[in-house]
């Protein structure tokens, strides 16, 4: 079921990162719409995982690309093999442009990866410096370049899953 925002949520959406990632108010589906700027093209709260499929299924903007990549300060020469796209091809389409299914479903499965190290290390930077360091969980790879992949994205989360209950990784 999808309902309306209230207009406590709308004040919500326009709150800082620090307002979602406070202990115990901490919401990863929450985070993840704010990372991609959901705000500006999502009328009404996904409630449940077949709303989010479908808000995915119809696609999602570009603009939502671009809100996350200025928010994490990565560029979108970066962004685009993540989405495994040229870069020509990312920046030729219009802010207002729905990314395909696929691609809009791997933008936000990226976008929750980073919501989930965010509610674990409350910092942007320190989710900065964890993303780009090599780690050993994940065979000395940086976790930013396992992101292209949704088996990729299995892996990372699996690592943060693990640092989440306390789990050295």
């Amino acid at each position: 079921m999808i309902r309306r925002h209230d207009k406590k949520e709308a004040l919500a959406a326009l709150a800082p990162a620090s307002a979602y990632t406070a202990r115990g108010n901490f919401s990863v589906s929450q985070f993840t719409w704010y990372l991609l700027g959901a705000a500006s093209f999502i009328k009404v709260t996904p409630t449940s995982t077949i709303d989010v499929f479908r808000i995915l299924h119809e696609g999602i903007p570009k603009s939502a690309v671009d809100h996350f990549s200025q928010f994490l300060d990565i560029p979108m020469t970066l962004m685009a093999p993540l989405l495994n796209m040229s870069y020509k091809t990312l920046i030729r389409k219009k802010e207002d442009e729905k990314l395909e299914d696929y691609v809009s479903s791997h933008m936000y499965e990226i976008a929750a990866t980073y919501a989930m190290a965010f509610g674990i290390f409350q910092d942007a930077g320190k989710v900065t410096r964890w993303f780009n360091k090599e780690n050993k969980a994940l065979s000395n790879q940086k976790p930013f370049d396992l992101l292209n992949t949704p088996t990729g994205i299995k892996l990372v989360t699996q690592v943060l899953g693990r640092l989440e209950e306390g789990v050295y990784s």
